[in-house]
C-alpha cells in the first residue's frame, strides 16, 4: 500500500476536489441537521466553494490531495487570513480511508506548506461532533481558541463550534 500527497495542479485535479467537497458538505449537512436542527443548500454552497477555489492557489495558499493505493482518499485546503495567519478548510477524508495515517500526513504537509509560505499561526474550526479531526489537531498541536472572525462560521453558531490555533516557533 502506499499514499502521496499531491498540490492540485490540473482540471482531473480539481474535478476530484470538487467530489471531495460535494461528499464532505453532504455528511456535514446530514450531522448539522441532526444535531443543531440547522439546514443548508448544498450545491449552493459547493457552487460557493467552487467559486472561492482561487484562494487555495500559490503565493499564499494550498489545495492538497491525498492518494492511497492510486485512489483518491482526502483533501485539505490551505488559505491566507490574515498578514501571517493561514487558515486549514475543506480538510476531509473519505470514510473508508479513515484510520491510515492520510489526515495526519494532509495536516503536517499544510503545516509545512504554511510554514513555508511564512505564516506565523495557522487556525481552523471544526464542528463540535467532529472528535476524531479534534483529536488529530491537537495531536500535532492545536489548541482551543476563541472565535476568529475570519472564521466562515455564522456569529450565532460560535457556541457550538469549536476553534484552534497551532503558532510556530
Amino acid at each position: 500500500m502506499s499514499f502521496k500527497i499531491i498540490q492540485v495542479e490540473n482540471e482531473e485535479h480539481k474535478k476530484h476536489i470538487y467530489r471531495l467537497l460535494e461528499e464532505n458538505l453532504t455528511v456535514t449537512h446530514f450531522l448539522v441537521q441532526r444535531e443543531f436542527s440547522i439546514t443548508f443548500d448544498v450545491d449552493v454552497l459547493l457552487q460557493q466553494d467552487i467559486i472561492k477555489m482561487p484562494q487555495f492557489v500559490s503565493p499564499a495558499g494550498r489545495l492538497l490531495i491525498a492518494e492511497y493505493d492510486d485512489r483518491i482518499a482526502g483533501c485539505a485546503g490551505l488559505r491566507k487570513i490574515g498578514e501571517d495567519v493561514g487558515e486549514i478548510k475543506r480538510m476531509y477524508v473519505r470514510p473508508e480511508y479513515r484510520r491510515k495515517g492520510i489526515g495526519k500526513a494532509l495536516v503536517q504537509a499544510i503545516i509545512s506548506e504554511a510554514q513555508q509560505i511564512g505564516y506565523s499561526k495557522l487556525r481552523l474550526d471544526c464542528a463540535p461532533f467532529a472528535k476524531a479531526a479534534q483529536a488529530l489537531y491537537h495531536s500535532v498541536g492545536f489548541q482551543r481558541i476563541q472565535p476568529y472572525p475570519e472564521s466562515e462560521i455564522p456569529e450565532e453558531y460560535y457556541v457550538n463550534w469549536i476553534f484552534m490555533e497551532l503558532m510556530f516557533k
